[in-house]
């Protein structure tokens, strides 16, 4: 599916997947960010060694309470990459320039108690930005080092696909929550 386009929009019978993008930001804590190529021919046991990703506690809105990878829907007329870069600046005062984005890939989610809260998430990650780190109403941005996670606070469903993120792979995710609107009751990746 191309990124940011409406999944089965206008289809009779066939459910509608709101569109959102979703960025992570990565950085280091002494300096410029490894390229992924450099990271991807480091040793397993180095690749995530002072690296660090921007996510956010979710205050507000969809995701109350857990933390998220920054994002949101697309606003009408928008590309993904677009709403990718715009909700990085509304929700963590960074600017990344649309160039600067690397899409990896889609994760459908499906909420077969939930339909309304079904979407396809245009995932991208960012190595360049500029501005202050600081919080929205709707998210408090923290960096994470890549190698310790708070999976605990994380949407269950993260665990399945965030690694491919971490790692700068290509990757397709099909997940299907359970009737809770929390729990996954199944977890394609490819």
């Amino acid at each position: 599916m191309t990124p940011g386009k409406h999944c089965g929009a206008g289809e009779v019978g066939v459910p509608f997947y709101r569109p959102v993008a979703l960025c992570f930001i990565f950085g280091t804590a002494d300096g410029p960010e490894a390229s992924a190529d450099e990271i991807a021919r480091s040793a397993p046991h180095e690749r995530h060694r002072g690296r660090r990703v921007l996510l956010g506690w979710k205050k507000s809105g969809f995701g109350t309470g857990h933390i998220v990878a920054l994002g949101g829907k697309l606003e009408p007329g928008e590309s993904a990459a677009e709403a990718a870069s715009r909700e990085v600046f509304e929700e963590a005062g960074l600017s990344v320039a649309i160039g600067d984005l690397t899409f990896l890939g889609t994760v459908t989610w499906d909420f077969p108690a939930r339909p309304a809260f079904n979407m396809v998430g245009s995932i991208f990650t960012a190595e360049r930005y500029t501005g202050t780190c600081g919080p929205s109403d709707e998210v408090e941005p923290e960096w994470f080092a890549v190698d310790a996670l708070p999976w605990e606070a994380m949407w269950e469903d993260a665990a399945s696909w965030v690694r491919f993120v971490l790692e700068g792979r290509a990757f397709t995710a099909h997940i299907t929550l359970k009737d809770d609107n929390e729990g996954v009751e199944t977890a394609v990746v490819t």
